[in-house]
């Protein structure tokens, strides 16, 4: 497996699944990830995408950088979940945990020097919601995100990225996100230019370094939703880097849907 390969961890092949099966030997500078968060009535999905194709090569190397520097300065075994770095990115935060207070800065300017994007959407549900159909929620997301992607293209003469990756779930549910997905991308202003999009599931626990920084930026929002009084260097690294550049709102709220059983 090339370099390229293990910064991006580009899903393989996998029986069963129900992501597509992608091109073997597909070039890691196409592949964009999915971070997710959620707290109670309020979701948050970040895309995150590479703006030259050695993108991912450059965060292996700085993870790789980040750790040689504090080896041996580490605790001998990790105490699981005693932070929401550690819960979110356990690999790009594990050798910060001796310096968890500056581990956010330090996680910030990583990110920040990486050649990458983000575009980024949110829903809250109507407090007086008891039951909101996952796949609205879902279409609301995939949209908002897309159509900031979409306006990144227009403006950049960028072609856009092969695949999409996103958390794995369960069957079902990677079934309905795939139903979503695929009945929204038609009826996007920018379907012509965004059609060629896979979307697919990581198949294994261990999340590829990419899906850790969405996964970061995901939750730095939530956060900031939930507090924006709050010190957040992850969310300012965030917003600066966001397509188009002047894009973030609170986002869509959605109403209460019963659903038939």
């Amino acid at each position: 497996m090339s370099a390229h390969d293990k910064g991006a961890g580009v899903p393989k092949k996998t029986a069963g699944r129900t992501s597509p099966l992608l091109t073997p030997g597909l070039d890691p500078g196409q592949v964009a990830f999915v971070g997710e968060a959620v707290e109670q009535d309020l979701f948050v999905r970040i895309l995150c995408w590479p703006t030259i194709p050695v993108a991912w090569a450059m965060l292996s190397e700085a993870a790789s950088a980040m750790r040689s520097v504090r080896e041996g300065l580490s605790m001998s075994s990790t105490v699981e979940g005693s932070s929401w770095l550690q819960q979110v990115a356990p690999q790009l935060s594990r050798p910060l945990e001796r310096e968890l207070g500056a581990a956010e800065s330090t996680l910030a300017t990583l990110v920040g020097r990486l050649p990458v994007r983000f575009a980024v959407a949110t829903v809250q549900h109507e407090a007086d919601a008891q039951q909101t159909s996952a796949a609205l929620t879902s279409r609301a997301l995939f949209s908002g995100c897309l159509a900031a992607y979409d306006s990144f293209l227009k403006t950049s003469n960028q072609a856009a990225f092969r695949v999409m990756v996103a958390p794995n779930r369960d069957d079902a549910q990677n079934e309905q996100q795939l139903a979503v997905y695929n009945e929204l991308l038609p009826h996007l202003d920018g379907a012509k230019r965004l059609s060629a999009i896979e979307l697919a599931f990581w198949p294994e626990a261990r999340l590829p370094l990419p899906m850790e920084v969405a996964q970061l930026a995901a939750a730095a929002v939530l956060r900031h939703l939930q507090d924006p009084a709050q010190i957040n260097p992850l969310f300012d690294v965030i917003r600066d880097n966001l397509a188009p550049p002047s894009r973030f709102h609170v986002g869509t709220k959605l109403k209460s849907v019963r659903l038939r059983h």
